[in-house]
């Protein structure tokens, strides 16, 4: 039983450690000042990048990728999904959003293709 438990644990950091999901609460947005970031997304699998925001800011945000991604950036209100940008298939975005709810926002990137793509993105946050 003891062993069960130690062995669940495990399995649990090591979903978190490789979840893909980046987020802090010091206030200040993880990916504020991001630009050229790459990232290879497996096949079946997502990136997200998650920030807390506060209302006022605007979000400024771009991306590439080898092949189409279903892209959206959003925030969960109690059970439901809210979108800053609408989930849409495409290879490449760019754009800006005022933040009116303060709350996690996450850019995510879900690879439907059959094999791994590379992708660069960014990210700037103004107060």
């Amino acid at each position: 039983m003891k062993r069960n438990v130690i062995v669940l644990m495990l399995i649990g950091v090591v979903v978190l450690a490789f979840s893909g999901c980046a987020t802090t609460d010091s206030g200040s947005p993880t990916h504020g000042e991001l630009e050229g970031k790459k990232v290879t997304v497996s096949t079946g699998d997502y990136f997200e990048a998650c920030d807390l925001f506060s209302p006022g800011m605007t979000v400024e945000y771009s991306f590439t990728s080898t092949k189409p991604v279903l892209f959206n950036i959003h925030y969960h209100k109690k059970r439901s999904k809210e979108y800053a940008v609408e989930e849409h298939m495409t290879d490449n975005a760019s754009g800006t959003f005022v933040v009116d709810t303060k709350a996690t926002y996450c850019s995510m990137w879900d690879n439907k293709n059959p094999k791994a793509i590379k992708m660069t993105y960014g990210m700037r946050v103004k107060k």
